[in-house]
């Protein structure tokens, strides 16, 4: 314990400019996030701290990274659009889950297939939300690793501009 204790006090020393990009989990299972925001798990799922200040709680880590990293680039719009997408996919789930287990109790099959057949748009809805969530969240990384000059920049030599034709 003394030594995980030394080594993430040197860690920090060494370490202090990349501080702002690391992502790291501590022991009481929070994640750090960009030296800026706190991600701490909860029953119903992980709730975000930017400073001392609450923004949300969020179905998974990769939603509440991905509004973190959002917000660190200074899109406001797309950290909200995964918060309220979030949110609304969480709700429809629930909904979803409750609704079909009221028909998987009830021992009338007529009111089993009505709610069934009002289940499934409320399915297709649930499909297109994981569809714009996934596609925020694709959004994220990107931007995310674009920030990683070293990591993504182009191998060509300067100065040549060679084109396939």
């Amino acid at each position: 314990m003394i030594a995980d204790k030394e080594f993430e006090r040197l860690f920090r020393q060494e370490f202090k400019g990349l501080a702002d990009s690391t992502i790291f989990q501590n022991d009481l299972g929070e994640y750090e996030v960009f030296s800026k925001y706190r991600i701490v798990p909860e029953k119903p799922g992980y709730r975000v701290f930017c400073a001392a200040n609450e923004v949300g709680v969020f179905s998974s880590t990769r939603s509440a990274l991905s509004w973190c990293i959002a917000d660190k680039h200074a899109a406001y719009n797309m950290a909200l659009e995964i918060l309220l997408t979030d949110v609304k996919l969480s709700s429809l789930t629930n909904d979803i889950a409750v609704r079909a287990a009221i028909g998987d109790r009830s021992k009338n099959s007529l009111f089993r297939e009505d709610i069934g057949t009002k289940l499934e748009s409320k399915i297709i809805h649930k499909k297109l939300l994981e569809n714009r969530l996934a596609k925020c969240i694709n959004w994220a990384k990107y931007y995310e690793q674009r920030g990683f000059n070293n990591e993504i920049a182009r191998t060509s030599r300067p100065g040549t501009s060679k084109t396939s034709r």
